[in-house]
């Protein structure tokens, strides 16, 4: 597996901001091997639950083997596909909290789609959201980095500019960007 996971700090603070907002349900974009899953996993409160999307197959069964082994296992579920199909099928306003750490070129079409899935009061968090421009293992240099980059500032432009967003950079190794739903007519 590529060494593209969150760093300690990062999921310490997943799980700080998954304490001190108590979601019932949880969605992560992005697995990998379940580092953040886990972190996201002993914040939840009481009944709380993650659900946790995954691509690759085998990220998912290493993730299913790390969340057991972490002891939350039972608080996650593991869904393996594509993101955004899933999103697609959510109950509009069903989720507390979101956190996206994905392809980073999918960043804005994760944002339409997740948007509608987050209830009034709820948070999105996007990791890499410095857009550095270094995903080494997450992506090839040259275009296909460019991509990930416009994906990620795309994103930050968009949460920046939404009148129902209220946003913030955490300091990261590589930044989180970190968004409240406001209910509607509230800016």
């Amino acid at each position: 597996m590529p060494t593209i996971q969150i760093d300690d700090n990062a999921g310490r603070l997943l799980q700080l901001l998954t304490m001190v907002h108590a979601p019932r349900l949880v969605i992560e974009i992005g697995t990998l091997f379940g580092y953040s899953t886990i972190y996201i996993a002993r914040g939840l409160p009481p009944g709380g639950r993650i659900i946790t999307l995954e691509v690759d197959p085998i990220a998912a069964g290493l993730a299913r083997q790390n969340v057991d082994a972490a002891g939350v296992g039972d608080l996650v579920d593991i869904v393996v596909g594509d993101a955004a199909d899933y999103l697609t099928t959510a109950e509009p306003e069903s989720v507390g909290m979101l956190f996206i750490d994905a392809d980073k070129k999918s960043y804005p079409t994760y944002l339409k789609l997740a948007f509608p899935l987050l209830e009034a009061g709820g948070l999105m968090i996007a990791d890499d959201a410095f857009a550095s421009g270094d995903f080494a293992g997450e992506a090839e240099q040259g275009e296909a980095g460019d991509r990930e980059i416009k994906g990620i500032c795309g994103y930050a432009r968009a949460v920046g500019r939404s009148p129902r967003l209220f946003s913030a950079f955490a300091g990261t190794e590589h930044g989180m960007l970190i968004s409240y739903k406001q209910k509607a007519g509230i800016s």
